[in-house]
């Protein structure tokens, strides 16, 4: 489970599809034929996102997103910066990567959200492109 400044927030290791004995780290090898949930839990991200949209908690860095349209837009820029980055390192951490990519996930999430864009939208227009 990776961790998000809005302790609200879950946003669990994704991978795609059906995965044999890949290693992410010299550490941590991933189990042989692990499936991955990734729909499910970006639409429970999604959902997370839209109540926070909705009911802006005090303490909620979601909700402070929504309030600084602004700050949101600068936020995706920066994550997809720091992907960038750790995907050209000479030696590419994928930890790092997968930790990077999950924020850049979560905010671009918050900013579909922010403008009324589902994830089944998205998920949509990239089925049309296969």
């Amino acid at each position: 489970m990776l961790t998000h400044p809005d302790p609200d927030v879950r946003i669990p290791a994704l991978s795609r599809g059906t995965v044999d004995h890949v290693e992410i780290s010299s550490r941590r090898p991933r189990a042989a034929g692990k499936t991955c949930r990734m729909p499910d839990a970006l639409h429970e991200l999604e959902q997370t996102l839209l109540s926070r949209r909705e009911t802006r908690p005090e303490g909620s860095y979601s909700a402070e997103l929504f309030s600084d349209h602004e700050r949101l837009m600068r936020k995706i820029m920066e994550e997809s910066f720091e992907v960038c980055l750790e995907l050209g390192r000479g030696s590419v951490d994928p930890e790092a990567v997968a930790s990077e990519a999950a924020d850049l996930v979560y905010h671009l999430l918050a900013g579909l959200v922010s403008v009324d864009v589902r994830l089944d939208d998205v998920l949509w227009v990239l089925e049309q492109r296969r």
